[in-house]
């Protein structure tokens, strides 16, 4: 029985090699850039960041395909579209089939991050739940180091054969479909229906503390992408770096995420309020490094930050929700999913913006290192209020 339980959360957590994978082409934007040097960058690195508009996408309709075709079946199909559009560059160079093909990527990404999560609230209970919950930024992120390393080992090649990568999901379709068992299409039903239907009565004042929570993760995920998507261009710009090391900081991205994600637990017990205003803290720092580098060793140093305070300051804010909006968790969670899912979208807009404001790419990182020290400051606003909060309820009780 606890062989078959390990072999369900392997094959589970397996998907989120393939949705982790997003990014891991990244670092090949320069050398695409190269390519298709008549359109203009910005448009470039959408095929970094796309596939996080259609994830959006996915997330809002994958509860309601898996009502009809049934949860597996939904990820399974999911994974599918993965393979079939991640591998499509290999063979096609029209910049616009390609941002159509990472569309569908992003769509498929949305599907398998919405469905997952709810197979994991059926199979598990308490805190196997939880672990398996908080497990998955962790094999996210260790997925996103061995796509991110393929790739930019495949880049030597041509930026084309670094799309091979993705023929990891063919992987994890295979073992998905043969260690998760099929679940029923009338499985799932929600202990809190009644709850969730009781969405609309939501307050004002509870109405725009969800739309702050949304901001905060909109902005600060833009921020941590556009770090993602420039790195490239900043180490080949400096003169210290070439696009397969643009890779490579990517790939230390991961590691900080992939450590985040197994230290996340211990960091908020400890940090407690200070949690938030700490993560974002090391966005500034990550950001700061970047910019004063001249040495390509210190930037991978900033990478491993940027990728340790991303995977921190995510899941707190998504595990705020759920504490925050519980009788409204449906809702709530998909705002902040969107959010975060719009925030890496337009993370190139972001940088067009910046860009026009400073042309030069040391000064765009200043930006957003300034950008991060203000959301630092409103985090530890917001603590300091909660605390205030709490205190009072505490007194009145």
């Amino acid at each position: 029985m606890n062989n078959k339980n390990l072999k369900l959360k392997a094959a589970l957590l397996s998907c989120c090699f393939v949705t982790a994978s997003i990014n891991a082409i990244s670092g090949n934007i320069p050398e695409m850039a190269k390519t298709f040097h008549t359109v203009d960058l910005y448009v470039v690195e959408l095929i970094s960041t796309i596939p996080l508009l259609f994830k959006m996408v996915g997330i809002l309709s994958g509860t309601y395909i898996s009502k009809k075709v049934g949860y597996k079946n939904n990820i399974l199909l999911a994974i599918v579209l993965c393979g079939i559009s991640g591998i499509i560059p290999i063979f096609i160079s029209d910049i616009y089939i390609i941002l159509f093909v990472r569309g569908i990527f992003g769509f498929g990404a949305g599907l398998i991050t919405t469905t997952l999560l709810t197979l994991i609230i059926h199979f598990f209970e308490g805190e196997t739940r939880s672990a398996m919950i908080g497990m998955q930024g962790s094999i996210g992120g260790l997925g996103s180091l061995v796509a991110t390393f393929i790739s930019g080992r495949l880049l030597v090649y041509g930026w084309n054969a670094s799309f091979y990568t993705y023929f990891i999901a063919f992987i994890i379709l295979v073992i998905f479909a043969i260690f998760v068992p099929k679940v029923g299409k009338d499985a799932m039903v929600d202990k809190d229906t009644k709850k969730e239907q009781e969405v609309m009565k939501m307050d004002y004042h509870a109405r725009f503390k969800l739309l702050g929570y949304a901001s905060l993760m909109f902005i600060s995920v833009a921020l941590a992408t556009l770090y993602i998507i420039k790195c490239s261009t900043l180490i080949t710009i400096q003169g210290y770096g070439s696009a397969q090391d643009g890779s490579t900081i990517i790939m230390l991205i991961s590691i900080g995420s992939l450590c985040s994600g197994a230290l996340y637990g211990k960091m908020v017990l400890k940090m407690k309020k200070f949690a938030l205003p700490i993560f974002y803290l090391s966005l500034v720092v990550a950001f700061v490094m970047a910019t004063i580098s001249s040495h390509l060793v210190i930037t991978l140093i900033s990478g491993f930050i940027l990728g340790f305070g991303l995977m921190a300051f995510v899941p707190y804010l998504q595990d705020i929700i759920h504490k925050e909006f519980y009788t409204h968790s449906q809702i709530a969670t998909s705002t902040i999913l969107v959010a975060q899912s719009l925030g890496g979208f337009s993370a190139p807009y972001l940088g067009n913006v910046i860009g026009i404001m400073t042309p030069a790419i040391t000064n765009q990182f200043i930006v957003c290192a300034v950008l991060c020290g203000v959301l630092t400051a409103i985090s530890l606003i917001i603590a300091s209020k909660n605390e205030s909060n709490n205190a009072k309820i505490l007194k009145t009780s």
